[in-house]
């Protein structure tokens, strides 16, 4: 959907309309904060600005990540309010952070997900229902469920589509994942998405592990009045 230098041309024209405006950039280093608190997995990044005008294009204001980076992500933003939002195989690192001049570092932390794993199934194939959202799916022998919700859009509206992970239950990093309906995902960038009956099934690499998995996952979504 984009070429490898759209993020460069973001970033260009974030500048000069800081320049423009009389605001210097503020330079970056933007970290992300695994739960022992160490960084891992290289992190593909992305910053929304928050307070853009109502007729302003999102994805021509975001600034984003050509590739994955090992270590801090340095960039220079505008100052005002962003969503920084990171990805890595096995990690989601998300915060809202008030930009202001002098700031030099800012740290994400992992994206915690109410309720944490939902279900494990250690069958051939196990039914989940979650009472609160409604979403029933069942899950191929191996994968889990983290607990289903309403993903937050700010300013206490929800959004009206479910959201939740479904993931290969292996030991360490590497395992498949697909993510259901996810906030700032950008598609053949962050990784394919598909469609299904409960919204959009995304992953970041379409492995035969995730293939099979899908293959159980997407016909069986549905969502049932709670």
């Amino acid at each position: 959907m984009m070429g490898r230098r759209w993020g460069a041309v973001v970033l260009a024209g974030a500048l000069m309309l800081a320049a423009a405006a009389g605001a210097a950039p503020v330079q970056l280093e933007v970290r992300a904060e695994g739960p022992d608190g160490a960084e891992g997995d290289a992190v593909s990044w992305s910053a929304v600005p928050l307070d853009l005008p109502e007729e302003a294009n999102v994805l021509d204001a975001m600034v984003m990540t050509e590739a994955p980076v090992q270590g801090p992500w340095r960039v220079a933003l505008e100052p005002g309010r962003y969503l920084f939002s990171g990805f890595t195989p096995v990690e989601l690192y998300e915060a809202e952070v008030e930009v202001t001049a002098g700031m030099a570092e800012i740290v994400v932390p992992v994206l915690e997900i109410a309720g944490g794993v939902a279900l494990r199934c250690a069958e051939a194939r196990c039914d989940f229902a979650d009472a609160a959202t409604g979403l029933r799916v069942t899950l191929p022998q191996g994968w889990a469920v983290d607990q289903p919700y309403f993903a937050d859009l700010g300013d206490g509206v929800l959004a009206e589509e479910i959201s939740t992970v479904f993931f290969e239950d292996v030991e360490g990093d590497g395992g498949a994942v697909w993510f259901l309906n996810p906030l700032d995902w950008i598609s053949d960038e962050t990784g394919p998405c598909r469609a299904v009956a409960q919204g959009v099934l995304c992953t970041f690499d379409e492995s035969p592990a995730a293939e099979a998995a899908f293959a159980v996952i997407a016909p069986t979504l549905q969502r049932v009045a709670p």
